[in-house]
């Protein structure tokens, strides 16, 4: 149910919920998240990449290869997409290539900006990932240096630019295993959820469904039955000697 209520406060249409229902269960198994926090989470890069709800596996397939591939974690990464999203979708940057810069959303600011000393240094703004290691090679074969990035970046972002560039090779692998990552969800949820704690994950969701089915096609029958016992209740403590009769 909080799943559904997280999912529908992003814009979720009712299909929409039901299609992205099981990648997000797939998320809460493998992360250990609550289905209420991964529904949030796998919702806002789902809306944030502009994406169709039935993209939701996708975007819980290159979580599980990122996840398992780096330092990145659900927590580091909610508090990157929010910022860099957007920035990232507009740039024309898929949620796979993304992944490689969570936390360089100015970076991508100057990629874009015609006036940004790094629109200058390249000639042109960059729009694509393909686009982005390209140039890289270009400074790595040029033999740019720190002293050479401090010339078109902020001392803030130099680090971090500086990282992108020496480590293109590995930005491109990174992203081939993202692009392949389909069904690395599933495989990791399966993996994780093989345990004795998995396993009583499992049964307690398939409870929850049970009494949530139980309710939606007998919920009617048993509100009549519980009213009519409240005022069977309610008539024998308004009659005199009611505790005795309830003693009894």
């Amino acid at each position: 149910a909080n799943l559904q209520l997280n999912l529908s406060k992003l814009g979720f249409t009712t299909p929409e919920i039901l299609a992205a229902t099981e990648a997000t269960i797939n998320l809460s198994i493998a992360t250990g998240s609550d289905l209420a926090r991964s529904a949030t989470v796998a919702g806002n890069a789902v809306r944030g990449f502009q994406l169709d709800a039935t993209e939701t596996g996708r975007v819980v397939d290159v979580m599980a290869v990122a996840f398992t591939s780096s330092a990145l974690d659900i927590e580091k990464w909610q508090t990157s997409m929010t910022k860099v999203a957007p920035i990232a979708t507009m740039a024309g940057f898929s949620i796979e290539a993304s992944i490689a810069g969570t936390s360089l959303r100015n970076i991508f600011l100057k990629m874009q900006d015609p006036t940004s000393e790094l629109t200058r240094k390249v000639g042109h703004t960059i729009h694509s990932l393909d686009d982005m290691l390209k140039i890289f090679k270009d400074m790595q074969a040029e033999g740019t240096d720190l002293a050479d990035v401090l010339t078109f970046m902020d001392v803030r972002q130099v680090a971090a630019f500086g990282t992108m560039l020496e480590g293109a090779d590995d930005i491109q692998v990174l992203v081939e295993q993202l692009e392949n990552a389909d069904g690395a969800g599933q495989r990791m949820a399966d993996t994780v959820g093989d345990t004795l704690q998995g396993g009583i994950f499992r049964v307690k969701s398939a409870l929850q469904g049970l009494s949530i089915a139980i309710v939606t096609k007998f919920g009617g029958a048993l509100k009549k039955n519980l009213v009519k016992f409240a005022d069977w209740l309610n008539k024998i403590v308004s009659t005199e000697g009611a505790l005795e009769k309830i003693g009894n």
